[in-house]
């Protein structure tokens, strides 16, 4: 779990990267930008009864390269191209796979089928794939609804609900500034365009918003200026080490926690995961594991620079 403040409102857990597919469908529009085949290889698959991973969205030396392709692109790419938009992720993957599959065959015509060091790779990725898709099947249904249930109540029930705002602020270099900032609003200037226009701080753009936090998510005096306004109502100058602030609060509430069944498949992925572990130690246990030689005489492993 990444911690309590997961289940506050706004807050989500991680979506698994072994289920990307759901994600890729709702990018056929964008990426039919450049990549057209993609909207019209889908579209002919599902007329022809396929599934859309299963699409060609391009092909190379005529042999397809596949939205599934993509797919498992993503997953073995996952952590490289984390925070990446979709959208590029997925102009990324696609130009990958046309590169990956037209440099294979060139690599073919070379006759590196049967190489030594293709043969050995071969191997090692095979019993990886294999293990890796064994491990996922058999803990598929590892974990029910009723034990992710039982895990969340557990972690709201230690989730210490706090009041939070929603405030907006202009932030000046001078007291001076400030009052005239007051003086401005109550001439009945809007604030957030007032912010969007003199601001100093980073969140001018946005017309001052700083959206909901709790007290000890800013400097003290500021949290004590916020927390004393009712919505709607904005504060005297406040001096904080970052210049003078005018506040301004649009709302109160106490913070809210995040439905189960929003959080429900990432709690069942932190699950299956803490049980992979055990379940890998019991099927090395049922194995004929011998090391050959002593310990000092096994070849030493030098990393790559």
């Amino acid at each position: 779990m990444t911690g309590l403040i997961s289940f506050r409102a706004g807050a989500r857990l991680p979506r698994s990267s072994n289920r990307p597919g759901r994600r890729w469908r709702c990018l056929a529009l964008a990426a039919g930008l450049s990549f057209p085949g993609l909207v019209a290889g889908s579209a002919l698959a599902q007329e022809a009864g396929e599934a859309p991973e299963d699409a060609v969205i391009a092909t190379v030396n005529g042999e397809p390269v596949r939205y599934s392709d993509v797919i498992l692109a993503e997953q073995d790419l996952a952590a490289q191209l984390s925070g990446v938009p979709e959208d590029v992720k997925f102009e990324y993957l696609a130009s990958l796979m046309i590169d990956r599959k037209a440099l294979a065959d060139e690599a073919l015509k070379a006759g590196l089928e049967d190489d030594p060091a293709v043969l050995r790779q071969l191997a090692y990725y095979r019993e990886k794939v294999l293990g890796d898709v064994y491990l996922n099947r058999q803990l598929a249904d590892a974990v029910s609804d009723e034990e992710a249930r039982t895990f969340y109540d557990k972690q709201v029930a230690q989730i210490d609900v706090e009041e939070e705002v929603r405030a907006r602020h202009i932030l000046v270099e001078t007291e001076d500034e400030a009052l005239k900032v007051i003086s401005r609003l109550d001439a009945g200037e809007d604030f957030a365009a007032l912010a969007k226009e003199i601001s100093t701080g980073p969140t001018g753009a946005n017309g001052g918003d700083l959206g909901f936090f709790v007290a000890d998510r800013m400097v003290p005096e500021f949290s004590d200026a916020a927390f004393a306004l009712q919505p709607g109502e904005v504060s005297k100058p406040v001096k904080s080490d970052f210049g003078w602030h005018v506040i301004k609060v649009e709302e109160r509430r106490m913070q809210q926690v995040v439905p189960f069944e929003d959080v429900k498949e990432g709690i069942k992925v932190q699950l299956r995961d803490e049980k992979a572990a055990p379940f890998i130690a019991s099927v090395r246990d049922k194995a004929d594991v011998k090391f050959t030689g002593e310990e000092t005489a096994r070849p030493q492993i030098v990393p790559q620079q």
